[in-house]
C-alpha cells in the first residue's frame, strides 16, 4: 500500500543515516477515504493524500529543519494497524529501501518536486540549506 509521510530534511536525514524510521501514522487510502470519495481514481486518492501530508511538512519547516518534504513509501498492509479516515497507524519502522519517491514541497502544498529515492542521499545537503 502507498503512504505519504509529511517530513522536513533533517529527519529526512536521520531517515537516511539510520535506514529506519519509527512514527505513529502515515496517510494512507483507507478503506473509509476510498468510501467516500467513489469519484477519484487510485492516482488521484494518492495524489491528494500527498497533499496533505505536504500540508504537514510546511507546518513542520522551521528555520532548523531544512526544506519541507513529501515521502512516499510503500509498505505491508502488516505494517499497518488501526484506520481513520485518511491515515493509518504505523505498527513497526519504516524502512528506507521500502522508499518509493522523496517530494521536494514548494511554497505551497500542492507545488510538490518528484525526486527519485537514490536522489535524495545526492540533494539531502541542498535541502538542508534551505
Amino acid at each position: 500500500m502507498r503512504v505519504y509521510l509529511g517530513t522536513t530534511a533533517d529527519e529526512l536525514q536521520e531517515f537516511l543515516n539510520d535506514g529506519s524510521l519509527s512514527i505513529a501514522e502515515v496517510y494512507a487510502p483507507t478503506p473509509i477515504y476510498n468510501a467516500t470519495h467513489p469519484e477519484m481514481d487510485e492516482e488521484e486518492l494518492e495524489y491528494s493524500l500527498s497533499l496533505l501530508a505536504a500540508e504537514d511538512a510546511l507546518d513542520l519547516e522551521d528555520d532548523q529543519s531544512g526544506a519541507p518534504l513529501v515521502i512516499a513509501l510503500e509498505v505491508a498492509e502488516e505494517q499497518l494497524g488501526a484506520f481513520d479516515e485518511i491515515s493509518a497507524e504505523v505498527l513497526t519502522p519504516l524502512i528506507w529501501s521500502t522508499v518509493e519517491a522523496v517530494f521536494l514541497v514548494g511554497e505551497d502544498a500542492d507545488d510538490l518536486t518528484w525526486f527519485a529515492p537514490q536522489e535524495a542521499a545526492l540533494t539531502i545537503s541542498e535541502w538542508l540549506k534551505r
